[in-house]
């Protein structure tokens, strides 16, 4: 690894070697990993992959972290952070890099008198990951508001504009985790307000006290599973199980939701995961309903998925 690592300073001078991931990740789990790239513009990503893939490099591209839990054993290979930052209003449109935070564009559209985004108050992460994982609460998808975006395609590096409707996006997916493209920037399309923006900040902080009221505070991702459907939430199911406050090692299930699995002080990956698969085998047992994480498990050098168990 040496010549590669002497190969990657040369090139991309701020790569950062053994970097530990728990620092970047809500979580705040996650050993190093062997390189580590804050990317500042988004121009330098189609360089960086083409690096990655001549010398068999495993590379992982995220953004705020909000959503993903990285292995204690780090990875083996490069992890880019997504920090691009510009956005810009054209109209009633803002257009947003893909490290910009869902909290900044809220704020962007605020201050110019923009409407369609107060729902996501309070929603964590970054544009891009919005897009790949159709982010929403207070029911506001990303698909409802997202015009167009621009993505890269990691095997061949090219990069194109797509509609809305290429994304095929569907409860808390979209076709860009089976494809691999990357979101670049995204374009949403808002509409003039007939409120002030102080009228339209009171109307978001309704709505985020009463989101805060049903959420624990703490070390988490948030929602860890997807709902099933909309009226078995899998916090429903995981507290009639009886395993809200359930502990492993210095993971717990929140007392609060059931959905929430909290890091409270000190939690390895494996009593994250431990907890999640508990959760998953009670569920199945009870309801005969396989719950499917919506957190991003990173192991040594890749995604990983947690094992199918139908064992009680």
């Amino acid at each position: 690894m040496e010549n590669v690592g002497n190969k990657l300073k040369k090139h991309f001078p701020n790569m950062i070697f053994d970097e530990p991931l728990g620092k970047y990740s809500t979580f705040q789990i996650g050993g190093p990993a062997d390189f580590f790239y804050k990317l500042k513009n988004k121009n330098e990503l189609p360089a960086i992959i083409r690096f990655c893939r001549t010398n068999n490099i495993h590379y992982f591209i995220f953004g705020s972290g909000s959503n993903i839990l990285f292995d204690d054993r780090g990875f083996r290979g490069m992890v880019i952070k997504i920090e691009t930052k510009e956005i810009k209003v054209i109209g009633t449109t803002i257009v947003a890099d893909s490290g910009v935070p869902v909290s900044t564009l809220l704020n962007e559209s605020l201050k110019h008198s923009l409407t369609g985004l107060e729902r996501w108050i309070g929603l964590p992460g970054t544009v891009g990951g919005a897009v790949r994982g159709n982010a929403g609460c207070n029911g506001l998808e990303t698909k409802d508001v997202l015009l167009k975006a621009t993505i890269i395609d990691t095997e061949t590096g090219r990069i194109k504009e797509a509609g809305s409707l290429y994304f095929n996006f569907s409860y808390r997916d979209c076709k860009l985790k089976k494809t691999g493209e990357i979101v670049l920037d995204a374009t949403f399309k808002l509409q003039k307000s007939s409120k002030s923006p102080a009228d339209q900040k009171k109307i978001m902080q309704g709505l985020n006290r009463r989101r805060l009221q049903k959420q624990p505070f703490g070390l988490t991702t948030g929602s860890f599973f997807k709902n099933p459907s909309p009226d078995k939430p899998a916090g429903m199911l995981i507290d009639q199980a009886g395993l809200k406050g359930k502990t492993i090692g210095k993971a717990q299930i929140s007392a609060k939701h059931g959905n929430f699995f909290l890091n409270i002080g000190g939690a390895s990956s494996k009593d994250i995961i431990g907890l999640a698969q508990l959760a998953r085998r009670k569920v199945k047992a009870k309801f005969g309903i396989e719950l499917e994480e919506e957190v991003q498990i990173v192991g040594k050098n890749k995604l990983i998925k947690l094992a199918k168990d139908n064992a009680p």
